[in-house]
């Protein structure tokens, strides 16, 4: 299923080799062929190899990048996994996580960010996801291995777009909905917007954190198209004088 192949699991600093390899046998299992570590345990471990057993082909392709930026520079969507619910940011389960996944990826590339094994993802790494996700555990026993965390929302994945009629939903024109912002553009939109509050003396040292924080939610609330993220790139750039950007130019 060709929505598939627009869809990447990233692992921030990953611990273990054995979860690694498991990772990929996972997303093998389930059509998912994108795997990206931030950091962390190499995918060419002796104990990640054998965990893959089948899925050696996923794991040999696995990137391993610098930072979180570089793993998620092309996505115009992202989706955030946590243990526990985030203030203002409403929470998905599995289910409706993998409806929006296939949602979003037949518009282009998205990213499932998984934290780390004893810690999960940071407040600053969340703030890069237009959607949160967690898994209902029992409460006695909440903490879910990260191989199988991506096993299930994997499989939700994979089931959902097998389901009939499913596939066809996915077919969206790019030419009559406009291009998505990748990661990229709206890190550098954030930047500028940033700038722009601060010449005109609405964001300051005293109250940096949560203008700070109003603006990546905003960006947040859903994949960007090109033409409403270039207005917004103009008005930042003409107050920060920057330059006289036209609605042709291409963006960053």
């Amino acid at each position: 299923m060709e929505v598939l192949n627009n869809i990447r699991v990233v692992l921030v600093e990953p611990q273990g080799p054995l979860n690694v390899g498991s990772v990929a046998r996972a997303m093998s299992n389930f059509g998912l062929s994108q795997l990206v570590l931030v950091k962390g345990v190499s995918p060419q471990h002796p104990q990640a190899k054998d965990m893959a057993s089948s899925a050696q082909e996923l794991l040999a392709s696995t990137q391993q990048v610098p930072d979180l930026s570089a793993a998620l520079a092309p996505c115009t969507f992202v989706l955030a996994t946590t243990g526990k619910p985030r203030e203002r940011q409403p929470t998905l389960r599995p289910e409706e996580a993998a409806a929006r996944i296939l949602d979003e990826a037949a518009l282009g590339p998205v990213a499932i960010m998984f934290g780390r094994e004893d810690h999960g993802l940071t407040s600053d790494e969340m703030r890069h996801a237009h959607a949160v996700m967690a898994i209902p555990t029992a409460p006695e026993c909440r903490s879910l291995n990260l191989s199988q965390a991506v096993l299930l929302l994997a499989w939700e994945i994979f089931n959902l777009a097998c389901s009939s009629g499913r596939t066809q939903r996915h077919q969206v024109s790019h030419s009559e909905t406009g291009r998505c912002l990748p990661h990229d553009a709206r890190e550098h939109l954030r930047g500028e917007l940033l700038a722009a509050l601060r010449v005109v003396h609405i964001l300051n040292d005293a109250n940096s954190l949560p203008i700070t924080r109003s603006v990546e939610r905003i960006l947040a609330l859903g994949p960007m198209q090109t033409r409403d993220a270039r207005l917004l790139f103009t008005l930042a750039r003409r107050i920060n004088g920057t330059t006289d950007m036209t609605p042709e130019e291409p963006l960053p």
